[in-house]
């Protein structure tokens, strides 16, 4: 498809690719480093950084336990996620199941539906069970949506593995369980750490469920946007705060990158 394009043409949309990515993060890098007076003028490219911002962000004790909160969620959430939906991908996957087309469409419809739709409801549901502004209470709020994404994407490599296997593991005397477990699971680790991935991702950068279902307690999202001030807005300390929650992400996507790549290729687009 690619073959008829010039070098040169794929060197300037690599660029440019480059470029809209990079320039984002260069440019909020800028506002952190320098005195916020310059913010309102016109902010310069070259000068000697100061750091003082990102000092004051992480000795603040609500962004560090904002911190907290997201990596306990987003440990909840993953966890949670793959264990529900490991088997019932399997299931509908590899065994016939009544409706599954109706089903299939249910899950598909449910991870469009606007977050605010899953917050409210639950609202009033945490709060009896003693789950509101939690970790754990949020992760499950999280399954509205994570659920069918988790749901599809494992299908997906599930397809992946001949059937054979299977029928070659219940001659043999295995049980549903004892198959997906010794045969299906080890096939589909790189799918089972994309899935894991993606969630953790989608998890972090969250905002409208965890605005509706923290006040105390709330995520790293949260807490950035609160370094907008009421009478002030603290450029550099928001700008800060916003690369220190970037970077895990960056971090996580880079070390794993191969990973995802990997499993996208073998699953979803296989």
């Amino acid at each position: 498809m690619f073959k008829f394009i010039s070098p040169f043409a794929k060197v300037i949309a690599i660029a440019g690719a480059l470029i809209a990515t990079i320039a984002p993060l260069y440019w909020i890098f800028i506002l952190s480093t320098q005195d916020p007076a310059a913010s309102f003028g016109q902010p310069k490219f070259f000068y000697h950084p100061n750091f003082s911002a990102f000092s004051t962000v992480w000795s603040d004790r609500d962004f560090i336990a904002a911190t907290r909160m997201s990596i306990a969620t987003g440990l909840f959430t993953v966890s949670i996620a793959l264990l529900v939906t490991i088997p019932a991908a399997y299931i509908l996957t590899k065994r016939q199941v009544r409706r599954k087309s109706g089903l299939l469409g249910w899950f598909f419809v449910a991870y469009l539906f606007p977050d605010f739709i899953i917050a409210l409801p639950l609202y009033s549901v945490l709060q009896n069970m003693g789950l509101y502004d939690t970790a754990i209470g949020l992760a499950l709020a999280y399954q509205g949506f994570m659920a069918p994404l988790s749901m599809w994407l494992l299908m997906a490599f599930f397809k992946t593995i001949p059937e054979e296997l299977g029928q070659a593991a219940k001659i043999d005397g295995c049980s549903e369980w004892v198959t997906l477990r010794r045969i299906y699971l080890p096939l589909i680790r790189p799918g089972v750490a994309t899935v894991a991935i993606l969630v953790a991702i989608n998890v972090w950068n969250e905002v409208t469920i965890s605005l509706a279902l923290t006040s105390s307690n709330p995520t790293v999202p949260i807490v950035v946007s609160a370094y907008k001030g009421y009478a002030a807005l603290r450029w550099d300390q928001l700008s800060a705060a916003i690369l220190l929650s970037v970077i895990p992400v960056l971090i996580f996507s880079t070390l794993a990158q191969k990973q995802i790549v990997r499993g996208l290729t073998e699953g979803v687009f296989n």
